[in-house]
């Protein structure tokens, strides 16, 4: 290996050190509460849990992280629809557009 790449190698490893331990850090932050009041019981979890989903299913009770298929089937149908209408008709402007496409000669 010539220094240039062994150089590079080198610099390359002492950037991913500190990005690493940042990943890692993050990573973890999400499974803890922020409190510490100790481990949680499985009991408790499972507790808490079902408190959460209760709270999902309310009425009113849309966004991020509501079950898309846990309520109404009919609901859910026309969500479906609706996204399939407008990919769809975008996929189509693309196919109509790319078959009238017109050489432009230099």
């Amino acid at each position: 290996m010539n220094s240039l790449t062994v150089v590079t190698i080198a610099a390359i490893l002492i950037a991913m050190g500190p990005l690493a331990l940042t990943l890692y850090q993050t990573a973890s932050a999400q499974y803890t509460t922020g409190q510490d009041t100790g481990a949680l019981s499985v009991e408790e979890q499972l507790r808490l849990a079902k408190e959460k989903v209760a709270n999902a299913q309310q009425a009113g009770a849309y966004g991020s992280g509501t079950s898309m298929f846990g309520g109404n089937i009919s609901t859910t149908l026309a969500i479906t629809g609706g996204l399939v209408a407008i990919f769809g008709a975008v996929a189509a402007a693309f196919i109509v557009m790319s078959r009238h496409k017109k050489s432009v000669s230099a």
